[in-house]
């Protein structure tokens, strides 16, 4: 398993239809970040931003 760490996107919707995402990596959640107009949005962003940082999704 080496020293890769367990990275992933979670995005959630707030009750005012926005929609925000939290990156996880090694089971720390990182902070919120949004708002978005759709979920697909949020998820790219959520995404560009683990790229961004030189991890990769763990799905």
């Amino acid at each position: 398993m080496g020293n890769e760490l367990a990275c992933h996107v979670t995005v959630r919707q707030k009750s005012d239809a926005s929609w925000y995402y939290v990156l996880v990596v090694d089971g720390e959640t990182g902070s919120q970040s949004g708002p978005y107009k759709t979920e697909e949005e949020a998820q790219t962003a959520g995404e560009k931003e683990l790229a961004d940082l030189d991890l990769d999704t763990d799905e």
